[in-house]
């Protein structure tokens, strides 16, 4: 039988699983508040002072740009951007498994900005995030969310914007786009902007992450007055730059972007603590970045939990506006420049063309072109499909051709050998050559056979007519070739020339082979080529036909306009030459001048004040003298010189390898750029003018006649001589 149990013994069995319950749920909290307290005591120490004590940074007003009569170039306007700070968004609760509380933020934040309604909004937020991550972890992160993203099939040769200790990389790097077409739908942006919240933590969860940008100040104020249930949300004002004249001078002042990935650590040692804050990258606005950016504000702020600013710790570091450029180029000058340069261009229907002016006693640069340009407000606010768009130009619209462009500089490198022949005593002003016609060098292996000879010809013998016996400055005015061949290579038993080591040495003491040192990025350095270098690159040794070459501004030698505009100019001045400059002095807030660049020389050139005279005769013979190739350039009431360069040049097509020819009616001729180079006023220079013309054919026809535009502009609207000033006749 079965014992009848009591309600007694119920009572008491009741009474210890209670106390048991109790206390499991004494020893669970201990060990909860162990976990708390003692092991995870740092971590939340940490949280707790992030969340309590955050530095804030205020951008200092970036500096403004003028030109040399204080016209503004470049400005700030006010622009509003929308982030999200790490450090306020909800963690994690513990207590609720499966549910990510930053997600749901982060998810608010979007749908208050409307990224799941607004097209425009989604697609820019999803730029924004692939800016920020890189392609592989842009398609990870969407990936991951179940998204599909579809990408550019090919992908874009993305060139670094600068190439110095800032960015060191050379090799084009190729970068897939995303064809965002069609925006992104929500859960995708939302794991991408954890991602990036994700990342910033690593380094300081206070600094906020740009989510969206651009916005105007009512789009604004919106956001910011639904924003107070959301304290994770930011609606900084942020600064954009203006270019005022847009196109005009887009390759001289650069634009402005997002520091590069690359450079993210070099900037971040320099003092830039927000990795989101925007640089230059191109032009002045990269090469002065640190003196335009001025001094961030600094300040300590204690905020409660809801994210609330609550008192401010400490002192206070006010902003430090940055310095205003004041520049040597003149705006009205650069307007008419471009205006010319861009007629006879069309006319051409050349790919590119160059124009630039300097002063030749200082080396301040007063007008810089390059053609294709690009407007650089297209990257105030955003770097992104434009960019791409200008890259995959075939014009390549973003090189400044002036600095970055490299070509044989044709007979406007005659200077240079006349140079060279007078200094090493070679030639005097009375030494002749009878242009009778081509001159043949015999073949070595053939020294007989005068058809195995090699032919060197003038471009006057192309038009049937010879020059006979000339000087040295009747063969500049005529830019009579067979002088500058004996010159520079002599001619077998009759003429000893300079030779390739001595021409070597007057070109690099013209500054070819060096850089300028313009105060701009993306300069290029020249090629002179020498016997070491012809045998390291070819295997082979070096000729007289290449000494021949070299002598007329062709074969391997290449250089920039601005090296050849920077030989007119030490011809100009006497024979020395300067460090071409943009930037003529700085000024902070109040006006006051700051730093005043003072004209650098780099070399005073080895010649006689004789010998000189003797090489600006020659110039002004070629646009004074009679049958001088440059007489289109004569400027109204002021003497200028110059000389004309018609530089023959060749693409290689990889179908034939050969390059391309010009028909023409007396044969086939390899096609040439046009070249001019100038100065005026002859007796004191105070302008020196290049141009360029890419495929234009001869300088005296296409180069010339704007260079001649460029300086009678100048002296009749930018310097007009005074009334009692006359030209030289």
């Amino acid at each position: 039988m079965f014992e009848e149990r009591k309600p007694s013994d119920t009572s008491n069995l009741a009474m210890l699983l209670f106390r048991i319950g109790i206390v499991a749920v004494f020893f669970l909290m201990v060990g909860r508040m162990i976990q708390l307290q003692v092991m995870r005591q740092d971590e939340y120490r940490t949280l707790a002072d992030t969340n309590r004590l955050v530095r804030l940074e205020t951008a200092a007003p970036r500096g403004v740009i003028y030109d040399r009569n204080d016209t503004i170039l470049v400005r700030n306007r006010p622009s509003f951007e929308i982030a999200v700070v790490p450090a306020d968004l909800e963690l994690d609760d513990l207590e609720t498994e499966g549910v990510d509380e930053e997600a749901l933020e982060i998810e608010q934040v979007l749908r208050m900005l409307r990224a799941d309604t607004d097209t425009e909004v989604a697609l820019r937020i999803g730029e924004i995030m692939f800016r920020k991550l890189g392609y592989s972890d842009f398609t990870r992160t969407v990936q991951n969310a179940g998204v599909q993203v579809a990408f550019m099939d090919a992908p874009a040769q993305v060139r670094p914007f600068i190439e110095d200790d800032r960015l060191v990389k050379t090799v084009p790097e190729q970068v897939f786009f995303p064809d965002l077409t069609s925006p992104l739908p929500l859960p995708g942006l939302v794991a991408l902007v954890q991602r990036a919240v994700t990342i910033e933590r690593q380094g300081s969860a206070s600094d906020p992450v740009p989510i969206l940008d651009g916005l105007d100040r009512i789009r604004a104020f919106e956001i910011s007055e639904q924003s107070f249930t959301l304290p994770a949300l930011r609606v900084n004002q942020v600064p954009v730059r203006e270019y005022i004249y847009g196109e005009l001078l887009s390759h001289v002042l650069g634009f402005m972007g997002p520091i590069p990935a690359a450079a993210a650590n070099s900037y971040r040692q320099a003092g830039y603590n927000d990795l989101n804050e925007k640089v230059g990258l191109n032009g002045l606005e990269y090469t002065y970045q640190d003196e335009l950016r001025g001094s961030p504000g600094v300040r300590f702020v204690e905020r409660d939990i809801l994210g609330t600013d609550v008192r401010i710790v400490g002192d206070v570091l006010d902003p430090v506006p940055g310095l205003n450029l004041h520049l040597s180029l003149d705006r009205r000058l650069q307007e008419i420049m471009q205006r010319e340069l861009q007629a006879a261009m069309d006319e051409k229907e050349a790919p590119w063309a160059v124009a630039a002016a300097m002063n030749p006693q200082n080396g301040q640069i007063l007008g810089m072109v390059s053609l294709p340009s690009y407007d650089n407000n297209i990257f105030a606010e955003r770097i992104g499909e434009d960019y791409l768009a200008l890259e995959r130009d075939e014009r390549r619209p973003l090189i400044n051709y002036a600095i970055g462009g490299l070509y044989p500089p044709g007979s406007t490198f005659k200077m240079v050998t006349a140079s060279a022949g007078l200094a090493e005593g070679v030639i005097t002003e009375d030494t002749t050559v009878v242009d009778s016609g081509p001159i043949y060098l015999a073949n070595e292996y053939f020294p007989n056979d005068r058809s195995q000879a090699q032919e060197f010809v003038s471009w006057n013998h192309l038009r049937g007519i010879v020059h006979g016996r000339i000087n040295i400055v009747d063969a500049l005015a005529l830019s009579n070739d067979i002088y500058f061949y004996y010159l520079g290579g002599g001619y077998p038993d009759q003429f000893q020339g300079l030779g390739q080591r001595r021409l070597s040495k007057w070109t690099e003491l013209y500054g070819y082979g060096e850089l300028t040192g313009i105060d701009l990025p993306g300069e290029v350095t020249s090629i002179v080529p020498t016997d070491q270098w012809k045998r390291q690159l070819f295997a082979e040794t070096w000729t007289t036909g290449d000494s021949y070459n070299m002598s007329i501004g062709q074969g391997y030698l290449l250089g920039t306009p601005l090296q050849v505009l920077q030989e007119a100019a030490a011809v100009a001045n006497g024979g020395t030459l300067y460090v071409p400059r943009i930037v003529h002095h700085m000024t902070d807030a109040n006006g006051g001048v700051q730093k005043d660049f003072e004209p650098q020389i780099i070399r005073r050139l080895p010649l006689s004040d004789e010998d000189m005279e003797i090489v600006r005769r020659g110039m002004w013979s070629v646009v004074n003298a009679a049958n001088g190739t440059g007489a289109v350039a004569q400027v109204p009431g002021v003497t200028a010189a110059g000389k004309t360069g018609t530089a023959e040049f060749c693409e290689y097509l990889p179908e034939e390898q050969d390059c391309r020819r010009v028909e023409t009616p007396t044969g086939d001729f390899l096609p040439t750029h046009a070249w001019y180079v100038g100065f005026a006023p002859y007796e004191n220079p105070e302008i020196a003018v290049v141009v360029f013309v890419y495929d234009g054919g001869e300088g005296s026809q296409t180069a010339a006649p704007v260079a001649q535009k460029i300086m009678a502009a100048y002296f009749a609207e930018i310097a007009p001589r005074p009334p009692q000033e006359t030209a030289q006749q």
